[in-house]
């Protein structure tokens, strides 16, 4: 996987979390949706992303047949090794998000 922060993000929804103490960052590229979630508000630290697909599609990323949400929701593995560098990309790029 390239830089994430080269990536071509689109729709990115940042959202504090009522379940849980932290955040969901929802995300589209190349017309794929991504579920990111963070944990902790005052100290985040990443958890993990998910594949949310409205079709039977393979991931760019991590090649995987990902099936429609949300049968098909699974952890992307080319995603889940860039994880402190994904928090940080959004946490740069939205830091008015991001205050507690």
């Amino acid at each position: 996987m390239q830089n994430v922060k080269g990536l071509p993000y689109q729709d990115v929804k940042i959202s504090n979390l009522s379940s849980f103490d932290g955040y969901q960052i929802n995300f589209r590229i190349n017309d794929h949706l991504y579920q990111f979630l963070v944990g902790n508000k005052k100290r985040p630290f990443p958890l993990n992303v998910m594949h949310i697909f409205k079709e039977k599609d393979i991931c760019i990323f991590c090649n995987k047949t990902i099936y429609p949400y949300p049968a098909g929701q699974q952890i992307c593995l080319a995603f889940q090794k860039q994880l402190p560098s994904l928090l940080n990309h959004f946490q740069t790029s939205y830091p008015n998000d991001f205050i507690a």
